[in-house]
């Protein structure tokens, strides 16, 4: 048998002369015995307590990963195996998976009791990670699972059943009336036969948030929490990047088009706290359109350097500090439109706020502040517009 991947989601190109490109959108071999079921949802909805089986383990749950086949091969395993006439209904379901034009699901199914054969059904949601979901389009196909020598591969080609194009998410259901004993299902696989997929490489830079203590790369983790993981950075946890001497990290992201519109922020501790956040204070995040050939985001945290790939607002060109460093108070020249203006600190602890009110130089008394860098926040009736570092002697 040839080696398993072990990672639960691949994504890569695979091109040659004479055979169209092939791109692998999503893959779960269920070799990742440290992960199993990852951000899966699981239900057993018949409630019934399965009889004759060793594994004390599908007492309780609805699915479990265990050895099947040759080898030293894991699996994806449900049993039927029930008293009466009790019906299984166990099922599994994917994270979301964006799948293109041409997608194809693959995967390989095994009885795992000569002469004993279970009946399966595959279902694809387009709403939610969730049975009813599943159950709302109906099942794409239905199964029957009778090869206990040998895994058998199966395929359903997910564009002519109506899911070109989309978001989805897919639903195995163990659905056996009687007769049945023990299903593995293995080796679930979408490909795409064209490559418009593209990966992103976020990279954000440490130093600032490091030189202040505020990040120790030894303890601390980075995340990138957006719309393309519902706002959980605990899925996508960046690594150092090599050579970075240990304040450049660095994740990539597979699953995205020319065109897309991102929205996110990178995250310290997997915090939302505005002690760590970036742009806290519900400060808008940061936005990306992806674009041709353009598939790297640089940036330092929260802005404090530089900021590569975010554009800047141009209100900002007619926002003036004076002086700066500042002892005891400072003006601040603004246009028409900027309604608000916010100090916080560096570690994102807001000292003041004033309202503008169309004022075109605004005094801001700072002589309480202690001795150090902060931000100057401006907004207008749209939202937050820009930052200006301020330096309180």
């Amino acid at each position: 048998m040839m080696r398993k991947f072990s990672i639960a989601i691949l994504f890569f190109l695979a091109t040659s002369v004479a055979v169209k490109a092939q791109q692998v959108i999503y893959s779960q071999t269920f070799e990742d015995t440290a992960n199993l079921f990852q951000d899966y949802v699981l239900l057993n909805i018949d409630k019934a307590d399965p009889t004759g089986t060793d594994w004390d383990t599908l007492q309780s749950v609805p699915w479990f990963v265990n050895f099947a086949g040759f080898g030293a091969n894991h699996a994806a395993i449900a049993t039927s195996n029930y008293s009466g006439d009790t019906a299984a209904d166990d099922w599994f379901v994917t994270p979301p998976i964006r799948i293109g034009k041409a997608s194809r699901l693959s995967w390989n199914s095994l009885s795992l009791t000569s002469g004993k054969a279970d009946t399966y059904q595959v279902y694809i949601s387009t709403t939610e990670q969730s049975v009813t979901g599943c159950l709302f389009n109906g099942a794409a196909g239905s199964y029957i699972s009778d090869n206990s020598a040998a895994f058998t591969s199966n395929t359903l080609n997910l564009a002519e059943a109506g899911y070109a194009d989309q978001i989805v998410f897919i639903g195995f259901r163990l659905n056996t009336k009687s007769g049945g004993d023990k299903l593995a299902i293995d080796d679930l696989l979408v490909t795409e036969d064209s490559t418009h997929f593209v990966a992103l490489t976020f990279t954000v830079n440490m130093i600032g948030y490091i030189a202040d203590t505020l990040f120790n790369p030894r303890t601390d983790t980075v995340d990138i929490a957006g719309t393309f993981n519902n706002f959980d950075g605990t899925k996508h946890i960046l690594s150092l990047v090599p050579g970075s001497d240990s304040t450049t990290y660095s994740i990539t992201i597979p699953g995205f088009l020319d065109g897309d519109q991102l929205e996110f922020k990178f995250r310290i501790n997997s915090s939302w706290n505005d002690t760590s956040v970036e742009f806290p204070f519900n400060q808008p995040n940061r936005v990306w359109e992806v674009k041709p050939y353009s598939y790297t985001y640089i940036c330092y945290y929260n802005d404090r350097e530089a900021t590569f790939g975010v554009p800047e607002n141009k209100l900002m060109d007619e926002v003036n500090v004076f002086p700066n460093p500042a002892q005891n108070n400072v003006l601040v020249g603004i246009p028409p439109s900027i309604r608000k203006i916010m100090i916080v600190s560096l570690t994102g602890s807001k000292v003041l706020e004033r309202e503008t009110k169309s004022s075109n130089v605004v005094n801001m008394d700072v002589s309480s502040l202690s001795k150090g860098t902060y931000l100057l926040l401006f907004y207008t009736n749209q939202g937050f517009a820009g930052s200006k570092k301020l330096i309180k002697n």
